[in-house]
């Protein structure tokens, strides 16, 4: 199987902690999606040779698209394609994007899941994230994306905001699991360097959390999530039984998959593509027949660390046995590294896997970079 990820790189206001490539020139949608129409038509081969079954289209906000422009995409892609074996076609979305007409368009079009950017539910919180929409959006789109089709919902939260009490957290929290959604994505704040919350941490405007508030803020969404039936597959990703997002879940496992649009990144088993991250020269080259994109071959080094680090992210972590793929060295290192993990108790190996032991996934990143191998 493969996916493809189309990058929408349009936004109405510039969120203060987002890093994702993005531009406020909605005159620049036209020109877009031109060139990527072209990039697609330019990538007939992957397409034509790949069992493409799932679709996602992140950004950005991708639901600043018509629904005439998420139409001709999704008809381009099909004279290259075949849809017969997709299972999941996800659209980000703003809640208030979000009406009964639209929601009812993109069910026709074939969306069948969608990741809507609540972030929280206080007004005060997005008003300091610079979030378009307001509390009682975001609970009423959840409601009409639920009356109108849509039956595979998953929402954002964020955790770790230097305003946020814990009580409100906690809100958050409950808020989130009456809303009935079948999937809940949390993401620790983090401040991107050429972001407005970057600048305002370095010039003391706004402090990092404490590392306790962090992994006390993890462990109770953690543990009501898990009350609430909900299963914790991956770090920041929480779904209900059988309804993880098979697209994020494929990048996981290291499938092949085809990144459309300024900034987006490919895989096709041995090799990294990533396209400009810059929009007017994204489509000028395409339009153009030039160059619009780089690659790297992965070595041996490189393929061992993304294996260490997809899989660790995972609630089931890696099969041992993969192990083999790689030179002797890596598997010595590899080995020295887990004995040593092992007795930390930060692993666990239980039936031929290897993954974070449940009380440790909040240092997750640190266990990963331990098993790092440097040349």
């Amino acid at each position: 199987m493969a996916g493809i990820y189309i990058h929408v790189p349009f936004c109405y206001t510039r969120c203060s902690y987002c890093d994702f490539y993005k531009t406020t020139d909605q005159q620049l949608k036209d020109e877009y999606i031109k060139a990527l129409c072209k990039e697609i038509e330019l990538n007939y081969s992957f397409l034509l040779k790949e069992d493409i079954q799932t679709i996602y289209f992140g950004g950005g906000t991708p639901s600043t698209l018509s629904i005439d422009e998420l139409d001709t995409i999704l008809k381009t892609l099909k004279n290259y394609t075949s849809f017969e074996n997709l299972k999941e076609l996800t659209l980000e979305v703003n809640p208030d994007d979000v009406s009964t007409d639209y929601i009812k368009s993109i069910v026709d079009l074939g969306v069948n899941r969608l990741s809507m950017g609540i972030q929280s539910f206080f007004d005060g919180h997005l008003r300091k994230m610079n979030r378009r929409h307001n509390a009682e959006q975001a609970q009423k789109a959840i409601k009409v994306a639920k009356e109108n089709g849509i039956e595979n919902m998953s929402i954002d939260l964020i955790y770790g905001l230097p305003y946020m009490t814990f009580d409100e957290w906690k809100e958050n929290v409950r808020l989130a699991i009456e809303s009935d959604v079948q999937h809940i994505s949390a993401y620790h704040l983090t401040f991107e360097k050429g972001t407005l919350y970057y600048d305002y941490l370095k010039k003391g405007k706004l402090r990092e959390v404490p590392e306790e508030s962090s992994v006390e803020q993890f462990n109770y969404l953690v543990s009501k999530l898990k009350n609430a039936g909900f299963v914790h597959y991956e770090i920041s990703n929480f779904s209900k039984k059988g309804l993880e997002s098979k697209h994020n879940s494929n990048y996981w496992s290291g499938v092949k998959y085809l990144g459309l649009g300024p900034s987006a990144h490919s895989f096709d088993g041995n090799n990294r593509i990533w396209n400009v991250r810059d929009i007017r020269k994204y489509c000028h080259a395409l339009m153009n027949e030039q160059t619009y994109s780089e690659m790297e071959s992965l070595t041996d080094t490189d393929r061992y660390n993304e294996f260490i680090m997809l899989g660790l992210r995972t609630q089931i972590g890696f099969r041992l046995d993969l192990m083999e793929a790689f030179n002797s060295v890596i598997k010595q290192y590899f080995s020295n590294e887990l004995r040593h993990q092992l007795e930390q108790n930060n692993v666990t190996v239980d039936k031929g896997y290897c993954y974070i032991s449940e009380d440790k996934k909040m240092i997750t990143d640190s266990i990963i970079s331990d098993f790092f191998y440097v040349d």
